[in-house]
């Protein structure tokens, strides 16, 4: 459980910025690439702590983040072959659009099977490629970085005027918590 959230922020605002400025890097040495995918998959990691310590709410957690989808080629992916180029297993030409909360956003990058870095002509980071245990043989997701900016960037400010709902649950013996914006009176 994550008690004091500051230092947690203070290191997803570290992240968003530096993924900012891979925006524009034309490079990508191994060294460079392995600490952006790691930059990317320890965000996720801590938006998804902070949700489940509830220093982020619901709102947030369900909050809708725009993505494409690529249906797969009907190969099974494995372990051998996940490390092919992704045009072999999924159709780059049939992308759809569609959404994924950031919740399940979190889990797809931590349980990620397929994880790749996209790049733009120019070679800046125009986004990831990933697909989890659970859905590679289905579909591989590519979400922007402008999308994973802006959910590092309000995950780091979060969410200004909060409040709680916490009740007792006898069947979990636990308290069950909810935060959600707080509703400004009309005065």
């Amino acid at each position: 459980m994550i008690w004091e959230s500051w230092y947690w922020r203070t290191d997803l605002k570290k992240f968003a910025d530096s993924l900012r400025r891979r925006q524009n890097q034309m490079r990508w040495p191994d060294p460079s690439l392995a600490r952006c995918e790691q930059t990317i998959m320890v965000g996720f990691f801590y938006v998804r702590k902070l949700i489940e310590s509830r220093k982020l709410s619901r709102d947030f957690a369900d909050r809708q983040v725009k993505a494409i989808s690529y249906p797969t080629m009907g190969k099974h992916i494995h372990l051998i072959n996940c490390r092919r180029d992704v045009d072999e297993l999924f159709d780059l030409d049939a992308p759809k659009h569609t959404s994924i909360n950031v919740e399940d956003l979190a889990n797809q990058l931590i349980h990620s099977y397929v994880f790749y870095l996209s790049t733009t002509e120019e070679g800046g980071l125009d986004g990831i490629l990933v697909a989890s245990d659970r859905i590679r043989n289905k579909e591989l997701l590519q979400v922007s970085s402008v999308e994973i900016i802006k959910i590092f960037d309000l995950a780091a400010k979060g969410e200004g005027d909060r409040a709680i709902d916490m009740r007792y649950d006898d069947k979990k013996q636990d308290y069950v918590v909810r935060l959600h914006k707080a509703r400004k009176d009309k005065t």
